[in-house]
């Protein structure tokens, strides 16, 4: 009996542990996710940190493990960027870092073109007006549709283009990302 009640603890904990792939910052991290009904698994995942405080924990989801930036920057298959909020900041902050993240790893001339897209995040971040200490973004690349932003749950109108969506991996992923250890992290260094 005592034999049975061991086994049976041990099949029990290794498939709790098997629906996550690590811990980050007390964040228990998915191993695996789906986006438009397609099965993405973690390519990595760590914390933005800003100045001496941790902002959140982002995870990269992709359909399979890119230790490559340009690769998953430029893939042709559903990817997801999730950051989960590690304390509370103002939408308005938000969206200017995703802004100078981008100016960080664009032209002026795409820029320029992704004015109608920046101003759609915005909105979107306008709506939220602050993203508190536990919500989660989704920032789902979809080839062919743009990204859909979601964000505590309810999901905002797609913003159309896969450049747009592109440069909005660069961000963390680009050649100057908003943090080097992060994007280390999220192409699956440890």
């Amino acid at each position: 009996m005592k034999k049975r009640a061991i086994t049976l603890a041990l099949t029990l904990a290794m498939a709790v542990s098997g629906a996550y792939a690590l811990d980050v910052a007390g964040i228990s991290v998915p191993d695996k996710t789906e986006v438009a009904g397609q099965s993405l698994q973690l390519n990595g995942a760590g914390v933005r940190k800003k100045v001496v405080f941790d902002v959140y924990v982002a995870s990269l989801y992709t359909s399979a493990k890119v230790g490559d930036a340009a690769a998953v920057i430029n893939a042709a298959t559903p990817r997801r960027m999730e950051l989960r909020m590690l304390r509370e900041v103002s939408a308005g902050t938000m969206h200017e870092s995703f802004v100078d993240g981008l100016k960080d790893n664009a032209s002026a001339a795409e820029l320029k073109r992704f004015a109608p897209q920046l101003d759609a995040l915005d909105k979107v971040f306008r709506e939220v007006k602050t993203v508190a200490k536990g919500d989660v973004i989704q920032l789902d690349l979809l080839p062919g549709q743009g990204t859909r932003v979601t964000v505590r749950g309810k999901a905002y109108p797609p913003i159309a283009g896969d450049d747009f969506a592109s440069a909005l991996l660069s961000i963390w992923l680009g050649k100057a990302p908003v943090q080097a250890g992060l994007k280390a992290q999220l192409l699956g260094a440890r």
